[in-house]
């Protein structure tokens, strides 16, 4: 394990003893409290090529091998990817901004199996609508023209849903115990989805009951 993880490994271990302690009454101050460390934030992984393969397969077109990519790998609402603009992909980067009204934006970052299926349908729209002044990433023979350049609509992706036989919401949840189950740390779930702290700590519980005794936000 490298040095830095280590390292804050066991910082984390001695903020919640000093913590519990303090709890206790055993001391009555958190020599932790004003150390701070920062970790960088990982791709999160694609789901095992064995499990994605299929659906995949299911998913046809391009527009919806792209769509499924994000809500299944990236956790990412069926709203919030037929409101992505094309602005807001960077392929020099992999990074991908999603807009979240009211909120502060998501940045996620697209690794090499998602940037294929991202090619794969840019290079599909330029082709299909060569004129379209639509700055949604994902458009429709309906959208890609019109005048008033709208987004399209969650309906767009029914037919997706109804191929692999799997809701949306399952899936965005199964992606979330799928990666605590991996990690069991709430913070690189809210840091990797943009999920609040509440539903990160939700998954985490679920996927390893027996490591919280107690509540992790009061430890």
């Amino acid at each position: 394990m490298p040095t830095a993880a280590v390292n804050y490994s066991v910082f984390t271990s001695l903020r919640s003893l000093f913590r519990a302690l303090r709890r206790e009454r055993r001391i009555f101050r958190d020599p932790t409290r004003n150390v701070h460390l920062t970790t960088p934030v990982r791709v999160p992984r694609p789901i095992p090529a064995d499990r994605l393969k299929g659906l995949l397969n299911l998913a046809g077109s391009a527009k919806d091998r792209l769509a499924l990519v994000l809500m299944a790998v990236y956790a990412v609402r069926p709203k919030q990817v037929a409101e992505i603009l094309l602005d807001d992909l960077d392929r020099s980067t992999g990074r991908l901004r999603i807009r979240r009204p009211n909120r502060l934006d998501h940045v996620i970052c697209l690794d090499e199996f998602a940037l294929q299926p991202v090619k794969a349908w840019l290079v599909e729209r330029h082709h299909r609508w060569l004129l379209s002044t639509n700055p949604y990433l994902i458009v429709s023979p309906l959208t890609a023209l019109h005048i008033d350049r709208p987004a399209v609509g969650i309906s767009n992706f029914s037919t997706l849903r109804d191929r692999i036989g799997i809701n949306f919401t399952q899936l965005r949840q199964d992606r979330f115990l799928d990666e605590a189950r991996e990690t069991a740390d709430p913070v690189r779930l809210m840091r990797l989805f943009g999920i609040t702290s509440y539903s990160a700590i939700h998954y985490v519980r679920t996927a390893h009951p027996e490591r919280f005794t107690i509540d992790p936000t009061q430890a």
